[in-house]
């Protein structure tokens, strides 16, 4: 008789105990999934990340239905059958925050198709689920610090062309690609990677966007490089309009960022980060970077409901 094997040591996950799931809030251990899940096999679900922020009014969830509007559409690019409505998405998110009371959390909404089959068209054979999660999260990249710089890379991956998936969609199938392009990265010591498109120039990081600022303008591209435009990167475009900084939106090389005056990279997890060093290439960053400063500084309240934007951006939980 075989003697079992010891299993191998899990790492700690610090998630919620509480989740949505399929309509209600369930806890952590209701929540199965079945071998033959077929996002599982084939990365059939679509899913979006934003965060909860502490405000002397609570916890604000950081732009909660812009997100969930992209879930939607998103789901709807792979005919995932999400039979609940925008209100009712958004109130599943506030419920699971409320749920647990953990402090300011990273929220996962996740929709993806579930056992039922193994071909390739799932919607006409695999029921839908859908799950909202949440987990703490501090500075993605911080390491302590209050305004983290990183180094960046240039991955030997290239990004995926919309072609074959398109980039405005937030499918996690999608992510093999960032996947790829983060462990390289990492395993060459860098903080994260920039990931060319199909014409040579860089279309953005492995789940953030990129901008860059010369002779104080500010310069970012859009989804004709096979970009996904998030959501934190349209806010840093709202608060630069406001704020006065003039804007370029167009394509970009290599040699812009290595030529720019400043660099920084946006996301829900990243948040507005500077960038000090692209492959060894020193950038200006820290006071040198002072119209990254003042996007950070804007940000920071924006997120905590504070500026003009708040009552557009923030839903109390």
């Amino acid at each position: 008789m075989a003697m079992a094997q010891p299993k191998r040591p899990q790492p700690a996950v610090d998630v919620a105990p509480l989740y949505w799931y399929d309509g209600g809030i369930v806890d952590q251990a209701e929540v199965e999934i079945h071998p033959f899940t077929h996002a599982l096999h084939y990365g059939s679900g679509v899913f979006e990340g934003l965060r909860a922020y502490q405000t002397e009014r609570g916890l604000c969830i950081f732009r909660l239905r812009d997100h969930m509007e992209r879930f939607l559409r998103s789901a709807a690019t792979y005919h995932l059958a999400v039979d609940y409505t925008l209100e009712q998405l958004c109130q599943a998110v506030v419920r699971t925050v409320r749920a647990n009371p953990v402090g300011e959390v990273y929220v996962r909404p996740l929709a993806w198709f579930g056992a039922g089959g193994l071909s390739l068209a799932p919607y006409s054979h695999a029921p839908t689920h859908v799950m909202v999660a949440v987990r703490p999260l501090g500075g993605y990249f911080s390491g302590g610090d209050e305004r983290p710089t990183v180094r960046l890379t240039v991955s030997s991956w290239q990004k995926s062309p919309s072609e074959s998936l398109p980039s405005t969609v937030k499918a996690s199938g999608h992510y093999a690609n960032s996947v790829l392009a983060m462990s390289e990265a990492m395993s060459r010591g860098y903080d994260e990677a920039l990931m060319r498109n199909k014409y040579g120039r860089i279309a953005e990081g492995s789940g953030d966007n990129v901008f860059f600022v010369r002779g104080g303008t500010l310069h970012t591209n859009d989804a004709g490089e096979d970009i996904l435009p998030g959501i934190t990167r349209g806010t840093v475009l709202e608060l630069a309009d406001r704020l006065g900084i003039p804007v370029s939106v167009e394509p970009f090389s290599l040699e812009d960022l290595l030529g720019a005056d400043e660099v920084f990279i946006t996301g829900t997890a990243a948040e507005v980060t500077g960038v000090r060093e692209i492959d060894g290439a020193v950038i200006p960053h820290g006071a040198q970077a002072q119209v990254t400063a003042r996007l950070q500084e804007a940000y920071g309240q924006a997120v905590r409901g504070k500026g003009p934007e708040a009552a557009r951006w923030c839903t109390i939980a």
